[in-house]
């Protein structure tokens, strides 16, 4: 790799150091206890904020403190310098003393011993890069987080809250700025925002499906517990909490991603057609990267692209989910089943059979194998020795005896079904034939009324066809308009009481 290229050419060389030591936990939750310190204040921490913060955390963990002064990756090593500050390096066993030795400080010296290290964690982390600290106008020490911090900073939040899974905010975002008003605006700040959601989403499915074919692992693994305490604690304990009553639920339950995906396809499709917007896009992302305005068009195309074509195969990986939450599921209810009755299936049976086999094979004292059937509890046999009639036949189908004769055919019979069956065709209704005969009622020249179809118990029928196919069949030739003026709950005529509706035909 050439010279000032890679992560370290951007990182401090002990960057990830205070992560790996001996207190690389404490280091950790002190990381995280700034960070939400920095959250919380519009401006930079002052040390004197910090320092306290750190000396209660301290004050409540002394007891798990390790002593850093054996550790290769002290702090005077990783540094260079000796440990020439003001602050010298601290022994943690020496810090917990009083003056006195008997090994109990007082409460005035605890204080102090706990400041002290507060001091020592605060300046490890700013000589390995994870802070830096500025002295303002007024003589106010701030601390700060570096640059290339800011992103380990909420990486270490996320693991600290639990890594939960968010997806219904991301399709909501890409949504909202592919068919929002600022695409048209913004589109270049859209558009590339949006792509980034879109790549957190598939990353987050992603995560999903391997957490779930994590819990199945152990599931299956040899060193899973065999009982049924422990399969149920895997079950209810782990993978429900952190799959079923997580991740797993919230997409399923969630709507966001069915009703909004064919949306933001469609706008994709009409963002890629806008020449217009996508020069303009583009000549306002090149005043932003100083690239020329066609490498900018092409990325543009390229991210539009790349969100439709991963929105239309998120599919597979949706079923992929679901796949591995039913094979864990079923997993889990098996092995449970084989505790409670191993011979309610006929893989337990094989399971017992061998076990018992594997009991009898060894004798006492022995390594080797032994009589492999005379303590088998459960016989493969109903007699004592095997015979050449003990071997398995499969049955023999006997013929059936079919005659392969041909009864003569009655033709006058076939004529007659023949004819019956011509008969019942031309009397159904069907939509050629209902067609013709509101033609013949004067569908041709103008609407047709309820009230003049219906006359009589065949015109009700073909008039109950009618309605039928102009509201079902879009190939029938007539329309359905409804009567305005007419009363609601219909009108009688030829003694039945009908729709008051209107036929047209169709232009």
């Amino acid at each position: 790799m050439p010279a000032g290229s890679g992560l370290f050419s951007t990182l401090p060389a002990h960057f990830f150091s205070p992560l790996v030591g001996v207190n690389r936990e404490h280091y950790g939750a002190l990381l995280v206890l700034y960070y939400r310190l920095f959250q919380e204040n519009a401006r930079g921490l002052e040390r004197e904020q910090v320092i306290r913060s750190f000396t209660e955390y301290l004050g409540l963990h002394r007891s798990t403190l390790a002593d850093e002064g054996g550790d290769e990756l002290s702090f005077a090593a990783e540094t260079g310098d000796g440990g020439d500050d003001k602050t010298p390096e601290l022994d943690f066993d020496s810090a917990e003393t009083d003056r006195s030795g008997t090994g109990e400080a007082e409460t005035g010296d605890r204080k102090v011993g706990e400041r002290a290290l507060a001091n020592l964690f605060l300046r490890r982390l700013i000589r390995t890069g994870w802070l830096s600290e500025e002295t303002l106008s007024d003589y106010s020490r701030v601390i700060n987080i570096t640059p290339h911090g800011r992103p380990f900073f909420e990486a270490l939040a996320r693991v600290e809250e639990g890594l939960k899974t968010e997806y219904e905010s991301h399709v909501v975002a890409i949504y909202s700025l592919l068919c929002g008003d600022a695409a048209a605006e913004n589109g270049h700040y859209a558009v590339l925002n949006a792509h980034s959601s879109t790549q957190t989403l598939i990353d987050s499915l992603k995560v999903l499906s391997q957490s779930i074919k994590g819990h199945y692992d152990r599931l299956t693994a040899d060193t899973a517990s065999p009982d049924i305490s422990g399969i149920l604690h895997l079950h209810y304990d782990l993978y429900a909490a952190d799959i079923l009553d997580g991740a797993y639920k919230r997409l399923k339950t969630s709507d966001n991603l069915s009703r909004y995906r064919p949306r933001i396809i469609k706008k994709v499709g009409d963002l890629l057609a806008d020449e217009a917007w996508l020069n303009e896009s583009a000549r306002k992302l090149s005043r932003n990267n100083s690239l020329p305005q066609a490498d900018n068009r092409r990325r543009l195309v390229a991210m539009l692209e790349d969100i439709r074509d991963t929105l239309r195969a998120v599919d597979p990986l949706l079923e992929d989910i679901d796949r591995r939450n039913m094979l864990y599921s079923r997993s889990s209810v098996e092995r449970v089943k084989a505790l409670l009755e191993p011979d309610s299936t006929i893989a337990g049976k094989l399971g017992v059979i061998i076990k018992e086999l594997y009991r009898g094979n060894v004798k006492d004292g022995e390594d080797g194998p032994g009589e492999l059937w005379h303590a088998l509890a459960h016989r493969l046999h109903r007699v004592r020795t095997f015979a050449r009639e003990s071997l398995y036949h499969r049955y023999q189908r006997e013929s059936a005896g079919f005659s392969r004769e041909v009864s003569p055919v009655d033709r006058e019979a076939m004529e007659r079904e023949e004819a019956e069956l011509l008969i019942r065709l031309g009397r159904q209704l069907g939509v050629k034939r209902i067609g013709e005969w509101l033609d013949d009622q004067g569908g041709s020249e103008g609407l047709l009324f309820a009230g003049d179809l219906v006359r009589d118990e065949s015109s009700f029928i073909r008039f109950i066809y009618s309605v039928l196919y102009a509201d079902s069949r879009p190939a029938f030739g007539y329309d359905i308009e409804d009567n305005e003026d007419g009363d609601s709950a219909g009108l009688r005529a030829g003694g039945y009481v009908v729709p008051d509706v209107r036929l047209r035909r169709k232009t």
